[in-house]
């Protein structure tokens, strides 16, 4: 396993849960989330599990340039685009698995970009950049209503670890009451606090 999926798992049987791999043997067949997490004996959801690695855009033009040399520049910033990513790679795998979505999917994602936060997937997820004071602004509609427009129903539960967390903060899409349930007594949420992110 790699650390991401270490930090995962550990979580995850922190719960009473236990996530067992995929062999290497059903991995060469397709493709497939990280784990099937048991409660008891019996399949209660899938996880996959991504790792935000810190962008080192600058640093890698810092290291090839000469001395007194000016690096850097204007680029559109790359974190929302690449928690876009991560939901449509991790809702092809769910798919692959648990194309009826039979049992709910769960994306984890194990941030080590001091840049990036829980802010950034709840703006992919809505659409909407939440300022400290206001109303939400409608900004990042292209990436939510773009390619992961139906792609991020099909995952259940978010969780997002940041490293100065001891548990990671949730969001749910709320696309299926049942698995809602479900992942509510598995994870020991309240059902009356979670949130809709997005209609559908």
């Amino acid at each position: 396993m790699s650390p991401s999926e270490e930090i995962g798992a550990a979580y995850l049987k922190t719960l009473g849960l236990t996530p067992v791999p995929f062999t290497k043997a059903e991995m060469r067949k397709g493709r497939t989330p990280d784990f099937r997490v048991l409660c008891g004996n019996a399949l209660a959801f899938y996880c996959e599990v991504k790792n935000a690695q810190e962008d080192r855009w600058l640093d890698e033009q810092g290291r090839d340039a000469g001395p007194g040399a000016l690096y850097g520049g204007l680029r559109a910033d790359p974190i929302y685009n690449r928690v876009a990513n991560y939901v449509h790679s991790a809702a092809g795998q769910f798919a692959a698995v648990n194309p009826d979505e039979q049992v709910p999917n769960v994306l984890a994602v194990v941030n080590e970009d001091r840049m990036a936060g829980f802010p950034d997937l709840r703006s992919v997820l809505t659409g909407n950049f939440y300022p400290a004071e206001g109303a939400p602004e409608p900004i990042f509609r292209n990436i939510s209503e773009g390619r992961i427009r139906q792609e991020r129903f099909r995952i259940h539960l978010y969780l997002w670890f940041d490293a100065d967390r001891d548990k990671p903060h949730m969001v749910f899409s709320q696309s299926n009451p049942a698995h809602d349930a479900a992942l509510c007594r598995y994870f020991g949420v309240k059902p009356e606090r979670i949130k809709q992110f997005a209609q559908r």
